[in-house]
């Protein structure tokens, strides 16, 4: 009996396969959560209106609903995945333009939709299930990926559409960053890259043409090829310089304090490099690479088409918004209004970057327990049986 109890532990050791890579992107997501809700505390703890108790139960209210995305994500069949992506990326899509007739706008631009006290920004699902919609769409090329019509036009198609409606709202740089996550990820899939340059030389000046008829895009442009102290920009450099090495200590900045607009949000940055100094900023950085390499790590190891491209597509979803939120922060990049990932305050945010990494660990394990096969769903489907 124990030998035969011992064989059963060992075959389901191997239908299981344990990958390391998994632990570690876990390590870096739980330790930016982590930061994300200390920040929280400091930095909306220091409004008068809120305080550090009802900061702490805000926060742990939001990261209670990302976690149940979370597990959500992490536990839905593969199957299920692969059949709602294309459908829940067009409504998503549809979503992005409702403020436009439903709410006011917002420092000019419609990007939230109000219902009661709740309000989110449609661009975060919308971006989060494009991922799904592109991986599927490649996936399903099988080997004309790398032709025209059913490579490239199509991915690109998607994230066109998706770009045009935010365009409308004015959302000029979450569309540029929706356009580069999926020309990389076709370009991972191989789609050749001469059908990019007649359409990226047509669609930059189209683009910048759209960016530059808004005065605050020329403001934003100027203030980051000269930032001015007083500026949004100016001011979380003050932030960011002034910590030293180790930082001022947590709830001692005082630029959170109506100084450093977005503080608790697009800028938090800022504060942690105020309040933790070099090495707090170093932290993050090494989160976030670390994040990057183990999502490169993953891809490399997933056989399948489609949970390879979802895999690679959500660790650079994440990865490149840390990226822009870091630059606009440092100064590199003109102002925008793009969280940093786990660690902004923002739930929407929140909840779809914990949604994406419980799909990376869910497409891993099922690709290596070979539960799904992008062959065979397609081949199901286009037979019309279930």
């Amino acid at each position: 009996m124990t030998a035969i109890s011992g064989s059963h532990h060992r075959a389901d050791g191997q239908k299981r396969p344990h990958l390391r890579e998994l632990d570690w992107l876990m390590l870096a997501t739980v330790a930016l959560c982590c930061l994300g809700l200390v920040m929280a505390v400091s930095v909306r703890g220091a409004d008068a209106k809120v305080g550090p108790i009802d900061a702490m139960k805000q926060h742990g209210t939001k990261l209670f609903a990302a976690l149940a995305a979370f597990l959500l994500a992490a536990l839905t069949p593969m199957r299920v995945v692969c059949k709602v992506a294309f459908p829940a990326f067009l409504a998503a899509t549809f979503c992005c333009l409702l403020p436009l007739f439903i709410s006011s706008d917002v420092n000019g631009a419609h990007r939230w939709i109000k219902i009661g006290s709740f309000q989110f920004q449609p661009i975060e699902p919308a971006r989060f299930f494009m991922i799904l919609a592109v991986a599927w769409i490649l996936a399903r090329s099988g080997s004309g990926v790398a032709t025209f019509l059913r490579g490239f036009l199509p991915a690109i198609g998607c994230a066109g559409l998706l770009a045009g409606t935010l365009i409308c709202q004015p959302d000029h740089g979450n569309a540029l960053i929706v356009l580069a996550l999926a020309s990389v990820l076709a370009l991972v899939a191989g789609v050749r890259f001469l059908h990019f340059l007649p359409f990226a030389v047509a669609g930059l000046s189209l683009f910048a043409w759209a960016a530059f008829r808004h005065d605050y895009v020329r403001t934003r442009l100027a203030d980051m090829s000269s930032t001015r102290p007083g500026s949004q920009v100016g001011l979380g450099l003050i932030a960011l310089s002034s910590g030293g090495v180790t930082g001022k200590g947590l709830g001692q900045g005082w630029m959170k304090m109506s100084y450093v607009p977005e503080a608790h949000n697009d800028f938090v940055f800022a504060i942690i490099g105020e309040e933790f100094g070099y090495l707090g900023s170093l932290f993050v950085l090494a989160a976030f690479t670390t994040f990057g390499v183990v999502g490169y790590r993953l891809a490399c190891k997933v056989r399948d088409p489609f949970l390879r491209y979802l895999v690679c597509g959500y660790a650079l979803m994440i990865c490149m918004q840390a990226a822009a939120n870091l630059l606009v922060v440092s100064g590199w990049a003109p102002a925008k209004g793009i969280d940093l990932p786990f660690v902004s305050t923002g739930g929407t945010s929140l909840m779809f970057c914990l949604a994406a990494v419980g799909l990376i660990g869910n497409a891993a394990r099922t690709d290596m327990a070979g539960e799904f096969s992008t062959v065979n769903e397609f081949a199901v489907n286009a037979s019309g049986r279930v």
